[in-house]
C-alpha cells in the first residue's frame, strides 16, 4: 500500500487515502453531475479513507435516490470525493484531486451510469 494525499481547489479540504503499490483503475462515468465535472473515480475502501482538514468546510449534495452524499468544498465548489451509491462502504476520490507526484500507475476505464 502507499498514501496518497489530495484536496479541493482552494485547500480548505484535504484528505489521505491508502491504495495498492501496482496499477488502479479509474472509472470515468457518463452519469450527468461526473459527465459535467470531468469526474474521475479512484474507489477505495471507507476504513482507507481519511479526511485529514475541512470537515466544517464541506457541504453535501444528493439527488435522484438522494444515496450519494456529493461532498463539495463551501469555499470552491470543488467535489475532491464524495460516497457513491453504488458502492456505501467506500468513498470515491476524484483521481484529478489527487496531488501531483502521488505516483500511481492508472488506467481510465469509461463506465456507464447505473
Amino acid at each position: 500500500m502507499r498514501t496518497v494525499e489530495g484536496g479541493c481547489h482552494c485547500g480548505l479540504v484535504r484528505f489521505e487515502a491508502d491504495v495498492p503499490d501496482g496499477p488502479v483503475t479509474v472509472e470515468e462515468c457518463d452519469c450527468s453531475i461526473c459527465a459535467m465535472t470531468g469526474y474521475q473515480h479512484l474507489i477505495v475502501p471507507a476504513a482507507r479513507f481519511r479526511l485529514t482538514e475541512g470537515r466544517r468546510d464541506t457541504t453535501t449534495y444528493r439527488f435522484g435516490s438522494g444515496t450519494a452524499q456529493h461532498i463539495f468544498c463551501t469555499q470552491c465548489g470543488i467535489k475532491s470525493f464524495y460516497r457513491p451509491k453504488s458502492r456505501p462502504d467506500a468513498y470515491s476520490i476524484n483521481y484529478r484531486c489527487l496531488d501531483d507526484g502521488h505516483g500511481l500507475d492508472a488506467t481510465v476505464r469509461p463506465i456507464a451510469a447505473a
